[in-house]
């Protein structure tokens, strides 16, 4: 076994810490060797001498010393080497042993090498060899090296690796080459990192004498000494601060050199790269003490200078990696644990500053990735800088500083949020930075949070999915922070709600968004202490008023039953989301108490933003807990004003609406502690639900009391509470003119209960009757409402009985017996249709010229002889309905009592067509007063007639045949034409909310229904299908367009005729006749777009054939 020995001073060595002593001296060696020296624990200088023997100079000194030559210590020529002149962590005094045995097996020691002590300057290095032959006992050899040295032997380690590493080292000291730096490099490559860190020392040193002596090295020479040091770091760690501090100053000066005056190579970029990066390898490997030693106040010259280089290089070169790899080395210098690392680095923060905002700035050509790296590294500095544990306990002069960074550092920051162009990974980062800043820095950046945490929260608005959703989520974690920076976002949010009017009100859709989105991002980083900050009453009265007037609802549409609550300034459906999730907010983090208190008081107070506060109170209450108090105190307040609401101001009707559904809402919160409220609520939501005004939102209220309650249906709910609502009902009934509120809940209770009212309402319809020929104003409506219920109740348990004469539509079939009847059907009609349509003058007419009856078969016998079963009682009194209605139509000028005439006409219509002899006769009546409101002027008054007209015709086309064709139809085709022009390129919500093209839509929608019942002659087809294509116009809006491919199902050959004049101009051919030519010249028509693709749609086997 070879082992490598060093000598160390007796003054050094340890005492034995066992009782046992060795014998002889050869156990005294060995006991020493194993007790105290394992070789797993061997280390190069373990014990360093307190008192050296000999003096090493500075590497500074080294030309003068060795004659202006480098020197190795490795014995390359001569037997003596002065090494005095090179630096100690070179340098150990080794002595080589060989362990044998002889014959007998006793073991002897060969001196094979040893160095000596000179004197204090020098070293002489003189190997000598003991022949083989001359063999020593154990004892005497091991004596005679302890007596001669005065020291102790220890295993330092296997000489096989040291062996292959000198040749190397000895080579690239006498000739260095770039092939010897790579052979060097694979070696370190394939060693252990136990032997490269015990060889650490010997395999830098002529990787630094290559490096710093400029006349040996070229540019590929550099790189591979720096690509070599790489390796070595890679698989070791620096402890030793002169080698770092050494290698770092040369790599540094390679880089930039810092005196202008001295004319150094300037080095490529490649170069630069590779010497960053062994900078970089150099700080990963360097241990603790040596970061401590470079971040102490005796290497703050080094520190700059590394700093400054670093600076330089990140902001001034053109090469991506080399920039990356320069910021990557600042990023390492801040990750040492020392607590004196903000101290250290604090006096480089200027420039830090200063070039980190002129790259996060960079041009829109800088890659993106360098700009994050930037952030980073910028972030983490000021995290480590301005910490606040720092400044706790700081003098006056550190005050003085921070006072002035604050200054400084907010300029940095505008400036560097400003920028535009920001790639979506760097915002990524900049919202780590804003967050990061915030939670470690609240103290000592205060004057700079509003500007960070704005900036943080308008993230949430971003474009990108992933930015905003960081943004949202920092910002959900900062809320949670124990940081205080409460004081920051009460100012912007001071800000933002002073603002809001005014941005909400211009109705730029993407102002409207961000704002929103920065007031939810303020109040959910407030978070848990948004109800302590909300104790400002100027805050709050600010926050609710800006909600209220960004709530406005616009009181035109109260008359779209399709959307009762739109908004006046907010128009988009993201940006009302955005609304409410302000809204939620506040009612999960804010006092609900509070926030209902100042809510319910503006309902109180009449104000002129009372349903607005209902609105926000909707919102409000999905995002907050359950507090029964609260809602209990909201369901109350909101029943009673339900009650003294009317349908008379369209502001009431909107309120009523909120109210209904913050009711529901409160019911589902409340779940099943909502019975106690029941009795309370029930009767004022079922008026509302039974007023036609607020019967969707009556009717979702009453469906979530049931789904809070756990019934089955809405039904369920009215019949176990029948008891409380049915006396007084039928109290009120019985005056109805007094209590006219009971025909809202008797609706209501028609439309969602299965429960039987005839017996409330048939003793109250010859009542009624009685009350409209008194009176034909709107103090009669109460009667109309009650007649309307009849008919409604009577309609929904009407009976199946025989229905009028109806024409096959194209492609039904019937039985024998179906067809037969229908036909029997179909001459009835006729007959009763031509007796009622005689005058005097027919009669005599007919009277001359009398024909011979047709014969008569059996089968028409026997349907005259059939008994006919009296009607049912309800038919009726729905047919006395009928005739006072039509009796008092043409007398009503109120649109209200008009309205329910014309519904319960509608009703009492369905009612009777089961029963021909009672309907046809009624239906004759009808017609005149039907017809003039279907001809009138009044367009509101016209759809409601053009209803009941389709209806008719509908259950009655063969009765009202001949007087629809001449009097209705050349009317409606008139009323089309002229409203083709009105609505030709007008598209506006306005005109689309307009009674006339309500009719017109009506009308055009109804046209195949009249061409397929009334089966007009094919003239007045051809006039129905020119006035419906004008609609084809590409000008047109879109619902208009698509009349004409319903008509087509019942007369294609007109569809056809019309559709091929409008299309672009072509020859139609067919075997056996002459070509045609068909089409327009105008190839810009507006027409031919959509004639061409109606052409396509319904006739498209002819379309390809002659394409």
């Amino acid at each position: 076994m070879v082992l490598l020995f060093q000598h160390v001073n007796d003054s050094t060595s340890p005492q034995s810490a066992s009782d046992q002593q060795p014998r002889n001296d050869n156990e005294k060696c060995l006991f020493l060797l194993q007790e105290y020296f394992p070789v797993s624990d061997a280390r190069p200088n373990m014990f360093p001498s307190s008192n050296p023997t000999v003096r090493f100079l500075n590497w500074k000194e080294h030309e003068s010393h060795c004659g202006g030559q480098h020197q190795s210590p490795i014995n390359i020529e001569s037997d003596q080497a002065i090494i005095a002149n090179y630096p100690e962590f070179i340098f150990h005094n080794y002595d080589l042993f060989r362990l044998l045995r002889d014959e007998n097996g006793n073991e002897l020691i060969e001196n094979v090498r040893t160095t000596q002590l000179l004197h204090d300057r020098a070293v002489t290095y003189r190997p000598y060899s003991i022949p083989s032959s001359s063999l020593v006992s154990p004892g005497g050899s091991f004596q005679d090296i302890l007596k001669s040295s005065s020291a102790i032997l220890f295993p330092f380690l296997v000489m096989g690796d040291f062996s292959k590493f000198k040749p190397v080292c000895v080579e690239l000291l006498k000739t260095p080459s770039v092939e010897r730096l790579v052979k060097l490099k694979s070696l370190v490559t394939q060693s252990e990192e136990e032997s490269i860190q015990q060889l650490q020392e010997y395999i830098l040193f002529p990787l630094f004498i290559i490096a710093s002596n400029e006349e040996l090295r070229n540019e590929k020479l550099l790189c591979a000494v720096g690509e070599c040091l790489q390796e070595v770091c890679g698989k070791s760690t620096v402890k030793v601060y002169k080698i770092f501090s050494d290698f770092m100053l040369q790599f540094l000066l390679t880089v930039h050199n810092v005196n202008p005056t001295e004319k150094r190579t300037t080095q490529s970029e490649e170069v630069k790269l590779v010497i960053v990066e062994s900078l970089l390898a150099l700080l990963k490997s360097a241990s603790n003490e040596v970061i401590s030693e470079l971040l102490s106040e005796a290497s703050k010259p080094l520190l700059g200078h590394l700093v400054f280089t670093l600076l330089k290089v990140a902001a001034n070169e053109e090469m991506k990696e080399l920039r990356i790899s320069a910021l990557n080395n600042l990023m390492e210098l801040s990750n040492n644990p020392s607590s004196e690392l903000g101290s250290s680095l604090s006096g480089f923060f200027p420039g830090i500053c200063t070039n980190m905002l002129k790259i996060i700035n960079g041009t829109i050509k800088q890659s993106h990735v360098l700009t994050k790296k930037a952030v980073e590294v910028f972030s983490k500095w000021i995290r480590i800088i301005l910490n606040n544990t720092r400044f706790e306990n700081v003098g006056e002069p550190e005050n003085e500083w921070l006072k002035e960074t604050r200054k400084n550092l907010h300029l940095v920051f505008e400036k560097m949020m400003k920028n535009p162009e920001m790639h979506w990974k760097v915002k990524l980062e900049m919202i780590c930075l804003v967050a990061s800043v915030v939670e470690d820095c609240s103290v000592t950046l205060e004057p700079s949070l509003p500007l960070l945490i704005k900036k943080l929260v308008q993230f949430t608005a971003d474009e990108c999915a992933e930015v905003e959703e960081a943004a949202k989520q920092r910002i959900t974690t900062l809320s949670y922070s124990q940081s205080n920076f409460d004081s920051a976002i009460r100012q912007n949010l001071y800000d933002i709600v002073t603002c809001l009017p005014r941005i909400v009100t211009q109705g730029i859709t993407r102002d409207q968004l961000v704002v929103l989105q920065e007031l939810q991002g303020h109040l959910t980083l407030l978070g848990p202490r948004l109800e302590q900050s909300l104790i400002f009453s100027g805050l709050r009265q600010r926050l609710f008023k800006g909600l209220l007037i960004s709530a406005s609802l616009e009181p035109t549409k109260v008359s779209e039953r399709d959307d009762p609550f739109s908004l006046q300034y907010l128009r988009e459906d993201k940006v009302v989301s955005q609304f409410a999730a302000c809204c939620s907010t506040i009612g999960r983090h804010g006092n609900l108490s509070d926030t209902s208190d100042y809510l319910l008081d503006v309902v109180r107070q009449k104000d002129s933003f009372d349903k607005e506060s209902v609105y926000v109170m909707k919102f409000v209450l999905k995002g907050a807990t359950v507090d029964l108090p609260v809602l209990t105190t909201i369901i109350r307040e909101y029943s009673t004003h339900l009650t003294h609401l009317t349908n008379e101001s369209k502001n009431d009707i909107i309120l009523g609406q909120l109210m209904l559904l913050v009711i529901g809402e409160a019911a589902i919160q409340m779940g099943s502690d909502f019975s106690s409220m029941l009795l309370t609520v029930l009767k004022p939501v079922l008026e509302k639900a039974g007023n036609p005004e607020f019967c969707e939102a009556g009717a979702l209220s009453l469906q979530c009391m049931t789904d809070a309650l756990r019934l089955s249906s809405v039904s369920k709910l009215l019949e176990e509470n029948a008891d409380y609502y049915a006396p007084q009902l039928t109290f009120q009934l019985r005056n109805i003119i007094r209590y006219p509120r009971a025909i809202d809940l008797l609706r209501a209770l028609l439309m969602l209960s299965d429960i039987r009212m005839e017996h409330w309402l048939e003793r109250m319809v010859e009542h009624a009757l009685k009350g409209l020929d008194k009176s034909h104003s709107l103090r009669a409506l109460p009667y109309v409402q009650v007649l309307e219920l009849y008919s409604k109740a009577a309609h929904n348990t009407r009976p199946a009985g025989p229905a009028c004469a109806k024409p096959l539509s194209k492609g039904e079939t019937l039985q024998n017996e179906e067809l037969a009847q229908r036909i029997a059907d179909y001459k009835e009609n006729i007959k009763m249709s031509e007796t009622y349509l005689e005058t005097n003058e027919a009669e005599e007419i007919a009277d001359s010229n009398v024909e011979e009856p047709e014969p008569i078969d059996d089968h028409e016998v026997e349907e005259d002889n059939k008994v006919i079963p009296p009607p049912p009682p309800q038919v009726t009194l729905v047919a006395d309905i009928l005739d006072r209605c039509t009796k008092i139509l043409p007398q009503t000028t109120e649109e209200k009592l008009y309205v329910g005439l014309m519904q319960t006409i509608c009703l009492s219509v369905e009612v009777l067509s089961s029963h021909e002899d009672i309907f046809l006769p009624r239906v004759h009546t009808l017609w005149e007063p039907l017809k003039n409101q279907l001809l009138g002027t009044t367009h509101l008054k016209q759809r409601q007639a053009f209803e009941i007209f389709i209806s008719l015709v509908h259950r009655c086309p063969d009765f009202i045949r001949h007087r629809a064709v001449k009097e209705v139809v050349p009317k409606l085709v008139a009323f089309l034409q002229s409203q083709a022009n009105a609505s030709r390129g007008r598209s506006s919500r306005a005109h689309i909310a307009s009674q006339s093209y309500k009719l017109q839509k009506s009308v055009l929608g109804a046209l195949a229904i009249l061409v397929e019942f009334l089966d007009p002659p094919v003239l007045d087809v051809c006039k129905i299908v020119q006035v419906v294509s004008l609609y084809l116009s590409n000008q047109q809006i879109p619902e208009l367009q698509v009349s004409l491919v319903s008509i087509a199902k019942y007369h294609s050959g007109s569809v056809w005729l019309t559709l091929f004049s409008m299309v672009t101009r072509r020859t139609l051919t067919r075997p056996g006749f002459r070509p045609i030519m068909v089409g327009t010249t105008n190839e810009e028509s507006e027409f031919t777009v959509n004639a061409e693709e109606l052409v396509k749609q319904l006739f498209p086997l002819l379309c390809s054939e002659h394409h």
